[in-house]
């Protein structure tokens, strides 16, 4: 079955499928003919799994080595007891500062922040833990950060439209030896490349290097990734 279908028999997106899918997780079949992913009710079966202990906030990593037998089930939710009712902890006494805060009823301009960020202070000495707000800029980083590409090239011409892409990547396979075959024409195109899909992406220069050129609406690198619609 094709990925809408277990999509809507899981309640699970395409995407976290997919990711599930580079984590190890799971294995579907390729189509021997258009190497398209085939997902039978095994797949399905699997990605509930993974779904009922993602819901309880099992790692990705227990979850791999629990499918792959190298954890007991009872042992590793046991310990997982333990990390919840640590975090049950932690929350509790955040829930008491914010709860300490409602009672005074008052806005934020007249808030004493100082007390509270003492108090805080305070629990985080005393073993508590809270937010650390040091990871808020790390995790808006890398919410902005593309997947890896598997290949990327510069075309020798400006693309400006899905024939030129498809052109500039025929180039590309030429000179790198590669067998391509279009699976998906346009602006966001899906090869197969030596047997294996692939997604292209277009990524514009700076707007200095649009100036020093000359050529506006040139983009400056193509970006191949592993999959079909890897990114969308």
């Amino acid at each position: 079955m094709r990925i809408k279908k277990v999509e809507t028999l899981t309640g699970i997106t395409s995407k976290n499928i997919r990711f599930y899918e580079k984590e190890g997780l799971l294995a579907p079949k390729r189509n021997r003919e258009n190497q398209y992913r085939s997902y039978s009710k095994e797949d399905v079966v699997s990605l509930n799994k993974i779904k009922l202990l993602r819901k309880l906030d099992v790692s990705i990593v227990d979850i791999r080595e629990l499918m792959a037998g190298e954890q007991h089930l009872g042992t590793r939710i046991a310990h997982h007891i333990n990390t919840l009712e640590e975090k049950k902890n932690e929350l509790e006494r955040a829930i008491a500062i914010c709860m300490q805060i409602t009672k005074e009823d008052v806005s934020l301009d007249s808030l004493d922040i100082d007390y509270y960020l003492n108090e805080i202070e305070a629990a985080e000495k005393a073993g508590a833990k809270f937010t650390d707000i040091a990871r808020d800029f790390v995790n808006k980083v890398k919410e902005k950060l593309p997947p890896k590409a598997k290949y990327w090239f510069e075309p020798c011409e400006p693309i400006l439209n899905g024939i030129e892409f498809e052109i500039e990547l025929r180039k590309y396979a030429r000179n790198a030896g590669r067998e391509l075959e279009m699976i998906r024409r346009g602006m966001i195109p899906i090869i197969q490349l030596d047997g294996l899909l692939y997604t292209c992406y277009l990524q514009p220069p700076r707007p200095a290097i649009f100036a020093a050129r000359g050529n506006i609406g040139w983009f400056k690198y193509v970006y191949i990734y592993e999959g079909d619609d890897a990114i969308l």
